[in-house]
C-alpha cells in the first residue's frame, strides 16, 4: 500500500512510496515480473492474434 506526499515546489510534485504492507507484496510482484519476462514472446503473439481477430 502506498503513501502519497505532495511537495510544495515551483512545479507540483507528488512522491509515492510503499508502506510496510505494500512492501510485503514485492516478492509476489517479482515473481509476476519474472513470469512476464519469460513469456513475453507468447504474450505478444497472443495480443497480435487477438488484435487481428477483432480488427474491423
Amino acid at each position: 500500500m502506498p503513501t502519497r506526499t505532495a511537495a510544495e515546489l515551483r512545479q507540483e510534485a507528488v512522491r509515492y512510496e510503499l508502506i510496510p504492507l505494500g512492501m510485503s507484496l514485492l516478492p509476489l510482484i517479482s515473481c509476476i515480473k519474472d513470469w512476464a519476462e519469460t513469456h513475453l514472446d507468447e504474450v505478444s503473439a497472443a495480443r497480435t492474434e487477438y488484435d487481428t481477430a477483432t480488427a474491423r
